[in-house]
């Protein structure tokens, strides 16, 4: 789930997962990279790419899809 309701939780949902995302710092890195170091707080690699997907519409990261890099906005 995107957001939280009455039987998902905050921490459970892609809004709540966005933190350990934005956590990694601000240089550029690529997205295996950074499922490597974020994996153990995902349940899986769709809910991985849900939150990629609600960050970048969110315009808080910018991904490049010929690199693969993902930048921080500020």
């Amino acid at each position: 789930m995107i957001s939280p309701n009455k039987v998902v939780r905050l921490k459970d949902s892609a809004l709540g997962k966005t933190v350990f995302i934005l956590s990694q710092g601000s240089a550029p890195i690529g997205v295996s990279a950074l499922y490597q170091r974020v994996a153990k707080n995902f349940d899986s690699i769709d809910q991985f790419l849900l939150t990629l997907d609600l960050l970048f519409v969110l315009e808080r990261i910018d991904i490049d899809p010929g690199t693969r890099m993902i930048t921080y906005v500020d």
